[in-house]
């Protein structure tokens, strides 16, 4: 027999899951060790491995934020913006002449936009819109009819 089935049976007794040389049981041979050997067998393998710590693992899962120093008042303001007094004004009277401006322009652009649908021919357009969609039908009609047509041959 080959030994790396004995090898791994020697590894197995030296972490402590046998505690008996159970290559030399299955060959039945003399054991070579009672217990968990405290020298490995062979030269290649390290000692034995430590024993796993204990985690400290909690009884509830829930997150604990670490509590940090609460920071100055200072400190706070240092990373905001601070406006003057005269840009706030300035601002507010830009936005509020904007408005104005926009609410002129939008008279003058509902004025144009009612006198672009007085001028459209609504007839025109409706028997436009029906042929396409005529259209488009008699196309997809046509497109299914020749995908039937390949499966019943």
């Amino acid at each position: 027999m080959t030994s790396n089935w004995a090898n791994n049976l020697d590894i197995l007794a030296q972490n402590g899951v046998l505690d008996f040389d159970a290559a030399s049981f299955v060959t039945g041979q003399a054991p070579r060790y009672v217990g968990a050997p405290s020298a490995p067998p062979s030269p290649y393998l390290g000692p034995p491995l430590p024993a796993a710590p204990a985690l400290k693992q909690p009884q509830v899962d829930e997150f604990h934020q670490k509590k940090s120093k609460i920071p100055s008042k200072q400190e706070q303001d240092r990373d905001l913006v601070k406006n003057p007094t005269w840009k706030k004004w300035v601002f507010g009277a830009l936005a509020i002449g904007t408005l104005g401006v926009g609410i002129c322009k939008f008279k003058s652009l509902n004025k144009w936009v009612k006198n672009t649908f007085n001028k459209i021919n609504w007839k025109s357009t409706k028997k436009f819109f029906v042929d396409k969609g005529k259209a488009i039908g008699e196309f997809f009609k046509k497109g299914w009819n020749k995908f039937t047509k390949l499966f019943k041959k």
